[in-house]
């Protein structure tokens, strides 16, 4: 079960990688891209997953629920964001909001120990 865990905490980590990615590569016309959006949908189903890994395996520690909690809830808000305002035109700045919360989300991962 480790194994698997390990390999889903990569894949998530890979997954708000590439959201951040996706919105570098769109500066110079701001816009939320279309994989920006199944990126952070992405994370934060492998997150909700990894949880439940994390809460039923003995071999795996359990998560700190206060931390899942709020990052659950900023991924939740990126995701919807990211898919409400994907369609919208050209200079959008709704991207630089997406961008913000997923670097939220990330600083709350690694400095929330």
């Amino acid at each position: 079960m480790q194994t698997l865990y390990d390999i889903l905490v990569w894949i998530h980590i890979a997954c708000w990688a590439a959201a951040l990615i996706l919105w570098a590569v769109s500066l110079k016309a701001p816009r939320v891209p279309k994989g920006m959006a199944h990126a952070v949908a992405t994370a934060l189903v492998i997150g909700i997953v990894l949880t439940g890994i994390g809460s039923a395996s003995d071999e795996v520690h359990d998560p700190n629920n206060a931390k899942v909690a709020v990052k659950l809830v900023i991924a939740a808000v990126a995701t919807a964001l990211a898919f409400m305002k994907q369609k919208l035109p050209a200079p959008n700045p709704w991207g630089h909001v997406v961008a913000a919360l997923v670097l939220v989300n990330v600083v709350i991962a690694y400095a929330w120990r």
